[in-house]
């Protein structure tokens, strides 16, 4: 897992908790990996920017 400020980047397959309809993570599943959830949750409002298998870019989203 990797944090650079405005993105954060999730080495973990997290396709199973995407919602396709308003794409975000479902990160209140109970199933969903703990550690994961924790560091999304503190990252704030985000957008994903990338999604696959291996990995999940989250891009900050900037507050004007």
């Amino acid at each position: 897992m990797k944090e650079d400020g405005d993105v954060l980047i999730i080495k973990l397959n997290l396709l199973p908790w995407y919602n396709e309809l308003d794409d975000q993570l479902e990160v209140g599943q109970p199933d969903f990996p703990a550690a994961q959830q924790e560091r999304i949750i503190s990252f704030g409002e985000y957008t994903i920017s990338f999604i696959s298998h291996k990995e999940t870019h989250l891009k900050k989203v900037k507050k004007d």
